[in-house]
């Protein structure tokens, strides 16, 4: 496990390089704090996560720009608010879209074309799905496009804006990869970093030699890390 070798590399980076960003960064996250999260998560979590918040617990909300490409990483109890912030809302626009759905499938014009699409079908038409099934999407694996926030997405990092990477918790052979969340699209772009680890490894990178990583080319401003967007990395 590279996770803490990574990190000790991006803050003797940050300590010369941006040592005002590197003033962001806070303290581990207290370790009863860590282990009950670990063990609420019904797929336990990825020991490079675990180790992540064992060596800081995020940073600190400043001007002093952002270790991540574009992002802020988050301290562990304010990850679990926008989590519960994200179910809460999902849960409220969910109940709405289901309600909808609901009257429209029992309408007599929905009856009628299906029953006209039964007739002409040589295979059972199959019956539609509800637009919010969380506990569905709870079932897919790791990786696999949700189309909603469940429980099992933990935001680690924002950019203030409401749009946030998230390690997906699910089980499978990518459990433990990192997405984004997008806030204007409630969408997302599945697993754009196979790990907590491989994120830190290509920030790293970047932050060595000036190449883009997602779309980000880093650079310093008065002792400030700050990523500029660029089209392509």
């Amino acid at each position: 496990m590279r996770t803490q070798e990574l990190w000790t590399d991006i803050v003797r980076w940050l300590s010369i390089n941006a040592p005002v960003t590197a003033k962001t960064i806070r303290a581990p996250a207290p370790e009863p704090l860590i282990r009950s999260f670990e063990q609420a998560a019904p797929n336990g979590w990825p020991s490079d996560l675990s180790t992540l918040y064992r060596i800081f617990d995020g940073t600190e909300l400043s001007t002093a720009g952002d270790i991540l490409p574009r992002y802020r990483p988050l301290p562990l109890e304010e990850a679990e608010k926008v989590r519960r912030m994200m179910l809460s809302i999902m849960a409220e626009v969910g109940a709405e879209a289901n309600a909808e759905f609901e009257r429209r499938i029992s309408s007599p014009i929905y009856r009628n074309l299906r029953a006209v699409g039964e007739a002409h079908s040589s295979v059972p038409v199959p019956e539609p799905h509800k637009p919010y099934d969380p506990a569905d999407a709870e079932a897919d694996e790791a990786g696999t496009r949700a189309w909603i926030f469940i429980s099992s997405f933990l935001p680690i990092a924002d950019n203030g804006a409401g749009d946030f990477l998230f390690v997906d918790l699910r089980a499978g052979r990518q459990h433990g990869c990192v997405s984004e969340w997008f806030k204007d699209d409630a969408d997302w772009r599945p697993a754009v970093w196979s790990s907590v680890e491989e994120l830190l490894d290509e920030t790293l990178t970047s932050l060595r030699t000036g190449r883009p990583v997602f779309f980000s080319r880093p650079s310093v401003t008065d002792g400030s890390l700050h990523w500029e967007y660029v089209r392509e990395s």
